[in-house]
């Protein structure tokens, strides 16, 4: 698809760490309230690019989970608005297979109509690890939580070999609130992706249709005629309309993620079995055991070249008109270096740059252009105008770039936002439902104490009022 370029005003803004929150120059988007301090000896890796979602707030709680310093299991409730919190340690849930794998991520979800919270936790290529707690935990929360609050762990599906080989867990909530569960199954460039929705009046689950969303095969010749694949997601979204949405890139070999390759978006209007391409045009039927192939038309929106160290599992997020945006990094250029390894080497990875594509009313996908640097997966989330505010740790503080809906995203300006002894080493996606609904940006972080352990806590801001971000001359 052909993009036009445009040349993009960017904008570095210094912060007065005295005021946090307030910029010297402009104003920041985002207004620093409160941190909330939960462990200050956690285990070191407490957030990833693929916590869909981490944390998510339910009537007048919040939830998240993390590791302690013991690897153990926890489950945090915290109450809104406030710096109050509940630890619930859960022993039999700890961290044994090579805890230093930071792919071994945690998430939560919620079913309303039952009021149970759900977990998932501890993957690389094992079995599934999934619990829920009893009906009404959410809807008449217990003034404490308490283990007897949790079911013993189990299957999604009783004997289903499919729960095998698990990454990537994450639970997801379409527009009538209904739950549905997505990991992947097998490895790396060759691995399949399977959705789930929850029947919350049989406390049950069932696997959307009777394939994988995607099909590993076909002939992919830029990648030495590659055979098999995955895919990798981002973010996979309901809009407000409970249309799922869903981008991805496929990795041809697992080795390197210089194999990644194609920015591909396809959308169901039932829940995940009927797949349409990005002109509306039917191209997989999981029912029929028909997944979503590398060969499908249509689905490919923007072509990134193989060596453009495109990076995967980055971010998605739909906007209050139900369009899907995705922020990513990659090369502005291919480059193949002499000695393919699974990482960029250095002078390559300092030429890495933050994309923004978005699909617009009409169906056509835009943007394109190289932005800011970038070298980690970052938050999204808009303003009620529909403005653009992207973060990230970075060098102990919070890295914001905004962008403004009045032209339709091509105008960015950046800031830096200390918050006074918090030093950031990771900021996690944010809670959805807080971002949306109340204004509020508040994710769950890594931080760093003097004593060089690793923490977790809560950061909440308030996006500014208005959102409407000043041109840059």
């Amino acid at each position: 698809m052909h993009v036009t370029t445009v040349t993009l005003c960017l904008m570095l803004v210094g912060i007065d760490t005295d005021v946090p929150g307030n910029s010297v120059d402009t104003p920041t988007p985002l207004q620093f309230q409160r941190r909330v301090d939960i462990d200050e000896s956690a285990w070191r890796f407490n957030t990833a690019s693929f916590d869909q979602d981490k944390i998510l707030s339910c009537g007048d709680f919040q939830y998240t989970l993390y590791w302690d310093a013991d690897k153990v299991l926890c489950v945090v409730r915290r109450r809104l608005n406030t710096t109050g919190f509940q630890i619930l340690r859960l022993p039999q849930y700890q961290l044994t297979i090579n805890p230093n794998d930071g792919h071994r991520n945690t998430v939560v979800g919620i079913s309303p109509a039952d009021g149970r919270l759900h977990l998932s936790w501890d993957h690389h290529n094992n079995p599934l690890r999934y619990t829920k707690t009893r009906a009404a935990f959410l809807t008449d929360p217990p003034e404490r939580m308490g283990i007897d609050d949790f079911e013993p762990a189990r299957p999604l599906i009783l004997n289903d070999p499919l729960e095998s080989r698990v990454t990537y867990p994450r639970f997801l909530n379409d527009g009538q609130g209904r739950l549905f569960f997505v990991y992947r199954q097998g490895g790396s460039g060759s691995g399949d992706n399977y959705i789930h929705q929850y029947d919350a009046a049989n406390s049950s689950w069932r696997r959307m249709g009777a394939s994988s969303l995607f099909s590993r095969s076909g002939i992919y010749p830029p990648w030495e005629n590659s055979t098999s694949r995955n895919a990798y997601l981002n973010d996979v979204l309901f809009d407000a309309t409970s249309r799922l949405h869903v981008t991805w890139t496929y990795r041809e070999a697992g080795r390197t993620w210089a194999s990644n390759h194609d920015l591909h978006y396809a959308y169901s209007d039932d829940g995940g079995i009927r797949w349409k391409n990005n002109a509306g045009k039917a191209i997989a039927d999981l029912a029929a055991n028909d997944p979503i192939a590398l060969a499908d038309e249509g689905i490919v929106v923007h072509r990134i070249p193989v060596y453009s160290w495109l990076m995967n599992q980055t971010t998605m997020i739909v906007d209050s008109k139900n369009r899907p945006h995705v922020i990513t990094y990659h090369l502005p250029e291919p480059f193949r270096p002499d000695i393919v390894q699974h990482n960029p080497p250095e002078p390559v990875a300092e030429r890495l740059r933050m994309f923004h594509y978005w699909r617009d009313a009409e169906g056509h996908w835009r943007g394109g252009e190289p932005l800011v640097p970038l070298r980690r997966r970052p938050g999204v989330v808009f303003d009620p105008q529909n403005n653009m505010i992207v973060y990230y740790a970075d060098n102990g503080g919070l890295q914001v770039h905004r962008s403004s809906s009045d032209d339709q995203w091509q105008t960015w300006t950046s800031s830096h936002l200390v918050v006074p002894d918090v030093p950031l080493v990771a900021a996690g996606k944010p809670d959805r439902r807080l971002a949306s609904g109340a204004g509020i940006v508040s994710f769950a972080c890594v931080t760093q104490s003097a004593q060089d352990r690793r923490g977790f806590a809560i950061l909440d801001f308030r996006v500014t009022e208005g959102g409407r971000f000043a041109k840059s001359p």
